[in-house]
């Protein structure tokens, strides 16, 4: 019973209440991409906990056919095993641990289809009224770029299949936008379709149609769209070149991004719904993060955090395996360690 246990006190105890320091820490619009990656990593490690704690629960009640030759060595293991896994209710406890690691899994997997096929509606609509609406131009990366002729300021991107997708600039950010910004702009867009932003962006909607109680996936579906649109800004202003080599600058294309953004985000924008746009998430947040100096994080930090993402992504396997590795260094397993 320890380990179904332990696995889900990690559900609650993250679940629970580590959203809440995540989503007001500072450092996260430093480094807006490492925060990605462990906001993800965090849920993946609250789901896994909770399916691997049903399966640990129903594991020793499963017939030998569905668990296979596994069954063999838990039974010449039984000595050591029987205390880390089994209990005297195993078997009361073996169908609603089963039926709590199927419907976790199935609820995710329901979340998942039903967003991804309304964002394929959504997209496919976007895309006949660019048909008649907007005028294809050619991209300079390859991606396709279309011309929307509307006079309000509008500038975002629909995603394709292989990083590549439609970015869609009206004539209304034209006539706003100086060429630099425009440069940006464009860039902006370009980072989202090739680092696939959107898939980050749907997996986290995912987990909070599922789960919406769960504060860790609610707070993880406010939060990424915009580390995502400042992951967006870093990278455009890096391939661009736009103040590359003088804190001068690099300091000069900050300002000539938030600047880009203000217009854009206060001026009507034609941007629809679910699109990625340069002016969406928190404006307020983006140009106040612009209009301050780019303080990086340390190698120690960002080593530190790569531990944290790696903990939360292999944790949970690591304590639902742990009965079978101990198990397994004991001299009279027949699967004993050397």
């Amino acid at each position: 019973m320890t380990t179904p246990l332990l696995l889900f006190g990690i559900a609650a105890l993250v679940g629970g209440l580590v959203g809440y320091p995540l989503s007001r820490a500072q450092w996260t619009r430093q480094a807006p991409r490492l925060a990605v990656a462990l906001w993800h990593a965090l849920c993946f490690g609250v789901v896994s906990s909770v399916v691997l704690g049903g399966m640990a629960l129903a594991l020793p009640a499963l017939p030998s056919v569905v668990t296979g030759g596994l069954s063999d060595f838990l039974a010449r293991c039984a000595i050591a095993l029987r205390a880390e896994l089994a209990a005297p209710q195993s078997l009361l406890l073996a169908v609603p641990g089963l039926l709590l690691a199927l419907t976790t899994i199935g609820r995710v997997v329901v979340a998942g289809a039903t967003t991804s096929r309304e964002a394929r509606r959504v997209r496919r609509g976007q895309l006949d009224r660019l048909a008649v609406a907007g005028r294809r131009l050619r991209g300079d990366h390859g991606e396709a770029l279309v011309l929307l002729m509307d006079d309000r300021p509008a500038a975002y991107c629909l995603p394709g299949r292989r990083g590549r997708g439609t970015i869609v600039i009206s004539s209304g950010s034209l006539d706003l936008l100086a060429d630099d910004q425009l440069r940006l702009v464009l860039a902006h867009e370009r980072a989202h379709l090739r680092q696939r932003h959107h898939v980050a962006a749907r997996v986290s909607g995912t987990l909070s149609d599922a789960f919406g109680w769960v504060p860790l996936f609610r707070l993880a579906a406010r939060e990424i769209p915009v580390l995502l649109e400042m992951a967006a800004d870093d990278q455009a202003m890096h391939t661009t070149g736009v103040g590359n080599g003088c804190e001068v600058g690099r300091s000069g294309a900050r300002r000539r991004m938030a600047h880009a953004l203000l217009t854009l985000a206060t001026a009507r924008p034609a941007s629809p719904a679910g699109a990625l746009a340069a002016a969406g998430g928190s404006a307020v947040a983006r140009v106040r993060r612009l209009s301050e100096p780019r303080l990086p994080l340390g190698p120690a930090r960002v080593s530190l955090l790569g531990v944290g993402i790696l903990l939360a992504l292999a944790g949970p396997l690591l304590v639902a395996s742990s009965p079978a590795l101990c198990a397994a260094a004991m001299e009279f397993c027949p699967f004993a360690f050397s």
